[in-house]
């Protein structure tokens, strides 16, 4: 361990080895926040004793929960690795012990967005809709938006309904937008499946109802650490908060700078409000970058220091120097893809390959002025 603890600057040591309280962690971007948290799960069962299954480890992609999971077993070679998870999946392994407390079975199905479309095709001919009415996709949106905001307390139909009331409830909506809802929670109840927000709205009501399950969970989970907590959303944080407050041992690491998903409900300001909930909580500032340049980063900085709420912090790159940023104003998109397109081939000329080359895009729809400029430019 002594070898691994050597090898980190001074603030990450200390993140990884303040094992107790409520701490936040603000992590610069490229500040080496992965390798803090896997350090400190190593540490804790390293060197404190705490075996792997009492640690609950949060990210939020299935991707980095991998990368998390083959780091960690890499430091403290062992296959359990605890409870490694997305917020979703970790809502998975809740419910596959405990659904018995809302008369769901341990086989349940977890929905994705085939499964649902398969779902929609049923109500839609049952119903006489067609895609005209609504795509499939925009009507999974008005699904979501409506779990999230129209009608939050619907998981209470799920739970306490009988199937054929729900399907009444159903069979009686006029509304397009209601049809298709009542419809789609007729057809999880009959099959006893649970969409995304489902598992965190059935996990938490779990919790809040019966007090002997949330204590077991409780427990359990003596160490609780989150990682990319300004990506977080109020219910996540619900459960997460209900769960630390018994050990009080609560490490969330983030970066509301890096806040990104406010459009799917994420809320950074439940990162900003951390010590406020906590009072008694310390703070650790990861202010190295060893990704980038300091051209990149201080002109990043430069870009996110005019948000008018965020947490002032200063980060410094490892890496000094590196090329200078040029950027160019163009009066149309036009204008922009002819000058993209003549500066890739001047960089062509000049001896770069074109794999060496990336136009990067807010979204789909800009790409096609610049395709076509390169195109005619062969």
């Amino acid at each position: 361990m002594d070898q691994l603890l050597c090898q980190l600057n001074q603030a990450q040591l200390e993140a990884v080895t303040s094992t107790e309280g409520f701490i936040r962690v603000i992590a610069g971007a490229g500040s080496g926040k992965t390798r803090a948290l896997s350090h400190r799960f190593a540490f804790l069962v390293n060197e404190i004793g705490i075996l792997p299954g009492n640690i609950l480890c949060v990210t939020f992609t299935n991707k980095a929960a991998n990368e998390m999971r083959h780091r960690i077993h890499n430091l403290i070679a062992d296959n359990d690795t605890g409870y490694i998870n997305t917020f979703h999946g970790f809502c998975v392994s809740i419910l596959q012990e405990d659904s018995h407390a809302i008369q769901y079975p341990k086989n349940f199905l977890v929905l994705d967005n085939q499964d649902i479309d398969s779902m929609l095709k049923i109500i839609y001919e049952e119903r006489g809709l067609t895609l005209r009415h609504k795509t499939f996709s925009k009507a999974r949106d008005m699904i979501e938006m409506y779990k999230l905001e129209r009608y939050p307390n619907y998981y209470l139909d799920l739970i306490t309904m009988s199937l054929d009331t729900l399907r009444q409830k159903y069979l009686g909506a006029t509304d397009v937008n209601d049809i298709i809802f009542y419809g789609y929670l007729y057809q999880e109840k009959k099959c006893f499946g649970l969409d995304y927000n489902d598992l965190l709205k059935f996990s938490l009501y779990i919790f809040e109802k019966n007090k002997e399950i949330r204590l077991k969970w409780q427990k359990r989970l003596e160490y609780i650490m989150i990682d990319e907590f300004q990506d977080i959303n109020q219910i996540q944080y619900d459960v997460i908060r209900m769960l630390a407050l018994p050990e009080r041992n609560l490490f969330a690491v983030g970066d509301d700078d890096q806040a990104i998903y406010g459009f799917r409900g994420a809320d950074s300001e439940l990162m900003l409000r951390f010590k406020k909930d906590f009072p008694d909580a310390s703070q650790i500032l990861l202010g190295v970058n060893y990704r980038s340049t300091s051209n990149i980063v201080t002109n990043s900085l430069k870009v996110i220091m005019h948000n008018t709420r965020r947490y002032e912090k200063e980060l410094k790159a490892e890496r000094k120097g590196g090329p200078c940023l040029h950027i160019q104003e163009v009066k149309d998109v036009n204008e922009e893809a002819e000058y993209i397109a003549g500066e890739i081939e001047k960089s062509i000329r000049s001896g770069t390959k074109a794999e060496d080359i990336a136009v990067l895009f807010r979204t789909h729809t800009d790409a096609r002025p610049v395709v076509e400029a390169l195109l005619a430019r062969k």
